[in-house]
């Protein structure tokens, strides 16, 4: 467990799995569902299906150092920087690693999970970028990706 992760994230997925697994296992398909999405990660059914059948104990619970394993085994499936990176390279027509502002704000507010105006000026003012200009995508999404200091 401790070799795929840091202290960090180990305490972070403890304290998450805890909250929601209160008799310290998870029981069932849903429970797991709900506790990797509130740690921001977004399986299919499918995935959890098979996360459940390979690290469920016999009497069909997952512990805390299963979970870890599930987890780790998710974190190989699922990379959210190359996930968001290659939705703007489909939009970069002409290969150049740079989409125009208006188009990245219209996607923001009127695909997936849709943002407000307000949302989508402050995530560009804390970004860095211009709304009528062109933004560098690769740059952008590191921005995105990268942890903002709680202090």
């Amino acid at each position: 467990m401790a070799r795929y992760f840091n202290q960090s994230d180990i305490d972070l997925f403890k304290e998450c799995f805890f909250f929601h697994a209160r008799r310290g296992y998870i029981k069932d398909e849903e429970e797991l569902t709900l506790i990797m999405r509130s740690l921001a990660y977004s399986p299919t059914r499918t995935e959890i299906t098979a996360y459940f059948g390979k690290h469920g104990k016999a009497e069909g619970r997952i512990d805390f150092a299963s979970f870890l394993d599930t987890m780790h085994d998710h974190c190989q499936v699922e990379n959210v920087q190359r996930e968001i990176t290659a939705g703007f390279e489909a939009h970069d027509n002409y290969k150049r690693g740079y989409v125009s502002g208006p188009e990245v704000k219209h996607i923001l507010m009127n695909m997936g999970e849709k943002l407000n105006k307000h949302e989508v000026d402050r995530l560009f003012h804390d970004a860095h970028v211009q709304p009528h200009g062109q933004i560098q995508y690769q740059d952008f999404v590191h921005t995105l990706v990268t942890p903002m200091p709680d202090y």
